[in-house]
């Protein structure tokens, strides 16, 4: 009986333990293609030379992401554009908040103009 009670009680942790397995592998696929999707937005912006509203709005709706921060606030031809997007992520058990996974990322305005 208590070798049954034993196994039910360990069930506990080791479907605790396969959920955080769970969150850790989705944590790394959204990184990955959050990671990807800066690498496009990067070329984007480079190739576009140019940062407007309706223009990160575009790249928002098309790649599915926010962008937290732009640096240069208004940056001209031929300047390095430092920029941060972000994605939210909703945990299984890692945490009871959604957390916000973030890339940033470096080009240069014109590069491939």
């Amino acid at each position: 009986m208590s070798y049954n009670l034993g196994i039910l009680l360990s069930m506990v942790f080791v479907v605790a333990f396969l959920f955080l397995g769970m969150d850790m592998m989705n944590l790394s696929t959204a990184y990955s293609m959050l990671d990807s999707a800066s690498i496009s937005i990067g070329y984007e912006i480079a190739k576009q030379a140019r940062v407007d509203s309706p223009f990160l709005a575009g790249l928002e709706d098309h790649y599915h992401i926010k962008f937290l921060s732009l640096s240069p606030a208004a940056p001209t031809l031929g300047d390095v554009v430092d920029f941060v997007i972000g994605k939210e992520y909703n945990p299984l058990v890692l945490s009871t908040n959604t957390i916000t996974i973030k890339a940033s990322r470096t080009t240069v305005l014109g590069y491939y103009g």
